[in-house]
């Protein structure tokens, strides 16, 4: 008992004060990744709170295959731009990974916009505009290149001088669509102005085309369709002074930024299939109406092949027109060749028989389809933005 009582006490005895292990100091890597993870977390956050509003503005689409459409797309895109570091022209550098959000929202605008940590809106009137995923694709990698550069962020610091109870309306404002009613709405409309006028704007969506193109490359999508996109807004816009422009309004579409985009293009060895991405620049085989097939292109026949082979011919040749009219070719490189030849460059699109020209003879008829295929030649020129 005695023994148990003096092991009991002795268990008890004040001990010795242990001295405490000298803090670690922070290294320099730990100390960057720290401050990476703050800054994931701020991006995160300050998204929230941003779609948290936008959310109360704009209604949510009902359309189902809108929504899976953007969900598919998003979600390879979402995956490839958190595990692939890519050159960045303006922004932060690192790779920065993002719990992407991808939402279709009602509208008509051809507008899609992004907000911190990784939300992305889009609207209905887009999806009627992309012919293809590859076209949503180039949207949606741009959206996303301008969440994980962190554009919103370096905005913040080159933007010191702008008020800062003012710059998240500011923000969402222009994102929606620049200064017009959204800006209004917000009462921000001056602040929205000084902010696109800085010259910001242009440098962001420069870096999120390059951005949004080296995704692409990862991507089972065709970096084309980024191209056309840009084109077809562009065409719409000379066509009437009445557009709303949407993602383009305070940063339209230019020359410049396709070209650049098509250097990237040529750089990475990027064939440019204008024809794979969108329906609208396709030459396509049809039947024609009392036999035969026409091949067509925008809505008009360039030639009408007959006899019995005719769908053969008709579709081999539209392979070679495609990628015959995919080049932007001049006028010259369509030219006449022995026998009925029709060539393009050094390639024979397709050969004209006596059963496909009744009434004329094969001259007479190699000269009407020229002329047809010129005029097609034509509307594509009018479309694109060549190297030119």
């Amino acid at each position: 008992m005695l023994a148990a009582t003096l092991f009991g006490i002795a268990l008890l005895a004040p001990q010795e004060p242990q001295k405490a292990d000298p803090p670690q100091k922070e290294t320099k890597e730990q100390k960057a990744e720290r401050q990476h993870r703050e800054d994931l977390k701020g991006d995160t956050e300050k998204g929230a709170k941003y779609a948290a509003e936008a959310d109360k503005e704009l209604k949510a689409s009902t359309n189902a295959e809108y929504n899976d459409r953007v969900q598919r797309v998003g979600k390879v895109l979402a995956e490839i731009a958190n595990k692939t570091p890519i050159e960045v022209s303006w922004g932060d550098k690192r790779l920065n990974p993002f719990q992407y959000s991808f939402k279709v929202i009602q509208g008509d605008d051809v507008n899609a916009f992004s907000l911190p940590g990784g939300y992305i809106y889009v609207y209905e009137g887009l999806l009627k505009q992309s012919e293809s995923d590859d076209e949503l694709a180039g949207v949606l990698a741009h959206e996303i290149a301008h969440a994980s550069e962190r554009h919103v962020s370096t905005l913040q610091r080159e933007q010191s001088k702008m008020q800062n109870i003012s710059l998240p309306l500011v923000l969402l404002a222009i994102l929606t669509g620049g200064a017009g009613a959204a800006a209004g709405a917000l009462g921000v409309g001056n602040l929205v102005m000084q902010a696109t006028g800085s010259g910001w704007s242009v440098k962001a969506e420069e870096a999120a085309d390059y951005g949004g193109f080296q995704y692409l490359l990862k991507s089972p999508y065709d970096p084309t369709g980024m191209l056309t996109f840009m084109e077809k807004l562009a065409r719409r816009n000379m066509l009437t002074d009445n557009i709303d422009w949407g993602i383009y309004k305070s940063h339209p579409p230019s020359r410049e930024r396709a070209q650049t985009l098509i250097a990237y293009m040529d750089k990475a060895h990027v064939p440019i299939r204008r024809s794979h991405v969108a329906a609208s620049y396709r030459a396509t085989v049809q039947d024609a109406v009392g036999g035969g097939v026409d091949l067509r292109y925008s809505g008009r026949t360039m030639v009408t092949l007959n006899g019995a082979d005719a769908k053969t011919r008709g579709t081999a040749a539209i392979e070679r027109i495609n990628v015959f009219f995919d080049s932007s070719p001049q006028l010259f490189e369509l030219r006449k060749g022995k026998d009925g030849a029709i060539l393009g460059g050094n390639t024979v699109l397709f050969t004209l028989t006596p059963a496909d020209v009744p009434g004329d003879n094969l001259d007479d008829g190699q000269a009407k389809t020229m002329k047809a295929m010129q005029l097609a030649m034509y509307a594509i020129g009018s479309r694109v933005w060549d190297r030119n």
